[in-house]
């Protein structure tokens, strides 16, 4: 893979989530909707005033159907749920969202999902005829498992992309959507799975997977999907995945061996996951973010690395209205995000093992230290725990300071770059200016109450 190809996104310094918009209710032939694309620019407008208008990608999450997990591998049917009583139809109030949010500095793009395909699904005998999807030994079409009551196969890439379904059901989804001017999309559970009847190997899965990564990246979209993808001969992540189920089924015991054994076939062509799974400190380590970055699931890592946030569990839970949110948003920003912002734009040196996590090394005298939950800068502590006071730009003409529980004194910018402060409340609103205070030898008072985050920003001369 060129490498000297970037995407066009830098994932490792942008604030990208899912937003779960709807899922099926088929038994009334209808969409059962969290968010509505009305409701979804006004969480937009919302998270761009507290993240200081930096730049943001939202992928809608049942946006096609009826809603989450439904019409795959096709995406070319916009939930006509999702529109407004005014709207002329839901495309075209899709394509208004995605227009509106450019206002909040933030990009529209889609979930989708090229693994699964659906027996309701209006191409599924097509697929079933041209090997597009797993078959069991005696050439039936395998169920590998049940989605919102509907039967699930699980797609053969090389009898997807070499049918030629592939591009076809692709190019349709970039008539429909604004997934090209977007420059990214976001597709789930991207594993491979070999077909038993005919039979192909995970290397030939694999290099079907790269051959439609290539195409999509060809026509100007980044991919950014679920997992780590690091597979091997007849081995799914767990024993009971329902793929080593099916394998098993066939009579295929899984081989000795793991993740740690296998290629990291989709590195260069895949620059973001939402969980970064299948990868050691030491490859995180040797691999720059802005090359592959996500939300590390192993707890050690995630403790000195940090990660990106999710965004959509918030909105599940908490629902569209920013007062019931924004807390629950502002914490994970403020202790997750940020420092993964700070970090990422250093360079990472050492790593340094302990029986209870790590700790590494940055250039500029940065240090993480996972076991005490601290970030430091030639020893002056910028995070702890909680309490977080980080520059937000590159620049550090910007800086974030939140405290989780309330925290008031002294507070360390040694990195500013300026000597007075405008110091503001963030609102889902927008700032309130609090006050001024001057930044003495690096450092500068703050009084922040709990669960509160301030900007501050250079104080500028009246002309």
């Amino acid at each position: 893979m060129d490498f000297s190809k970037k995407p066009n996104y830098d994932y490792s310094q942008t604030l990208w989530m899912k937003m779960f918009l709807a899922k099926p209710d088929f038994e009334h032939n209808r969409s059962e909707v969290l968010i509505t694309f009305k409701q979804a620019l006004e969480i937009i407008k919302a998270v761009d005033n507290l993240t200081q208008g930096i730049r943001k990608i939202v992928y809608l999450v049942g946006w096609q159907g009826l809603g989450h997990d439904d019409c795959y591998p096709e995406m070319e049917e916009v939930n006509e749920f999702l529109k407004e009583p005014g709207d002329a139809s839901a495309r075209d109030a899709l394509w208004n969202l995605f227009e509106a949010a450019k206002k909040y500095n933030t990009v529209v793009s889609f979930h989708g999902n090229l693994a699964d395909a659906y027996g309701a699904t209006p191409c599924a005998p097509e697929l079933v005829r041209t090997d597009s999807v797993l078959k069991n030994k005696d050439g039936s079409p395998a169920v590998i498992e049940v989605f919102n009551g509907r039967d699930a196969y699980k797609v053969s890439y090389k009898g997807y992309y070499e049918s030629g379904h592939f591009k076809k059901n692709w190019d349709r989804f970039c008539e429909v959507t604004p997934v090209r001017e977007a420059g990214t999309v976001h597709l789930d559970n991207f594993c491979i799975a070999q077909n038993m009847n005919p039979y192909t190997s995970a290397e030939e899965e694999s290099e079907a997977r790269n051959k439609m990564l290539d195409y999509i990246i060809s026509l100007g979209i980044d991919v950014t999907t679920e997992y780590t993808y690091r597979e091997l001969e007849l081995r799914a992540e767990s024993p009971e995945h329902p793929i080593n189920i099916y394998y098993r089924a066939q009579g295929k015991e899984p081989p000795a061996g793991d993740w740690r054994d296998a290629p990291f076939h989709t590195l260069g062509r895949i620059p973001a996951s939402w969980w970064t799974n299948n990868i050691t400190a030491e490859e995180c380590m040797k691999i720059p973010p802005e090359i592959y970055s996500g939300h590390l699931t192993e707890p050690k890592q995630l403790a000195v690395f940090y990660g990106a946030m999710h965004g959509e569990d918030i909105w599940m839970n908490k629902g569209v209205d920013p007062k019931d949110w924004k807390d629950d948003f502002l914490y994970q920003f403020c202790t997750l995000q940020l420092p993964y912002f700070y970090l990422n734009r250093h360079k990472r040196l050492e790593l340094v093992t302990e029986n209870d996590g790590y700790i590494v090394r940055f250039s500029d005298g940065v240090v993480s230290n996972g076991v005490k939950s601290e970030i430091t800068k030639d020893g002056i502590i910028l995070k702890s725990g909680d309490d977080v006071i980080l520059p937000l730009d590159k620049e550090n003409t910007t800086f974030i300071a939140y405290s989780k529980n309330g925290r008031s004194g002294v507070w360390n910018v040694p990195d500013a770059a300026f000597e007075k402060a405008e110091i503001a409340e963030i609102t889902v609103d927008g700032n309130i200016l609090i006050g001024e205070a001057p930044v003495c030898s690096g450092k500068i008072n703050l009084d922040l109450k709990p669960g509160q985050a301030l900007v501050i920003k250079e104080k500028k001369q009246q002309s």
